[in-house]
């Protein structure tokens, strides 16, 4: 089973298992699980996107070390180098979006199980609904913390890279490229230390389904429950 379809699934599982709605999640078509869905969806393209900006990075850092190795062909290699730069220019702003997309759906979603919650009559159902709410909270809050510390990790990396472009496009020779070196290592570091907040973010994405494995799962009376 590929990382996503684990993912979605497990989430599906979470949504459903922490709602407790008008109806069950898996067998009404109401404006609550339509939210659940859409938040489960959005979660599932962020991490496609999160994928691709990994990749996106290790090429830039590929590209970036053959120009500072000084092939013979240096232009062709700056060239190389130069559509890295604007092509993780794009998957950062597009894991950018995607991320946004997750944490305005699960704050809809967020709002609109509390509203389907507070018509239970049960107090009983309601003591669930006010526990099980915390855990989605608690995963809303991780997800939003690691997307902002990747976002931020993205700034440094992205302006190392267009200075080093900036640099070698006023002096594409072996000396040129000699010069930029420290900038290159910085460049370098920086990348991996952006890595590790993406492979965080995928992790936290990850771990959703992990916690969800670890809890109890609804009692089906309970998600059927009627107003």
């Amino acid at each position: 089973m590929t990382g996503k379809r684990f993912v979605g699934r497990a989430l599906i599982g979470l949504l459903c298992g922490v709602v407790i709605v008008v109806a069950g999640c898996e067998t009404n078509e109401g404006r609550q699980a339509k939210v659940a869905r859409k938040a489960v969806t959005s979660l599932e393209d962020t991490r496609e996107e999160l994928v691709k900006a990994d990749q996106e990075v290790n090429q830039a850092l590929a590209a970036m070390d053959q120009l500072a190795a000084q092939p013979r062909d240096l232009k062709q290699a700056y060239r190389a180098f130069t559509t890295e730069v604007s092509d993780t220019s794009k998957q950062s702003q597009e894991a950018h979006e995607r991320a946004e997309e997750m944490r305005e759906r699960w704050q809809e979603y967020i709002a609109s199980w509390e509203r389907e919650a507070d018509r239970l009559a049960s107090a009983e159902l309601r003591a669930g609904a006010t526990e099980r709410r915390e855990t989605v909270r608690e995963n809303y809050n991780r997800l939003r913390d690691v997307a902002s510390e990747m976002q931020a990790a993205y700034e440094p990396f992205l302006k190392q890279l267009r200075d080093i472009q900036r640099a070698l496009s006023l002096d594409l020779t072996p000396a040129g490229v000699e010069a930029a070196k420290p900038a290159i290592e910085t460049a370098r570091q920086t990348g991996t230390q952006l890595k590790e907040q993406i492979d965080a973010f995928i992790d936290e994405l990850d771990g959703v389904s992990t916690r969800r494995a670890a809890q109890p799962t609804a009692p089906e009376s309970v998600a059927d429950t009627e107003p």
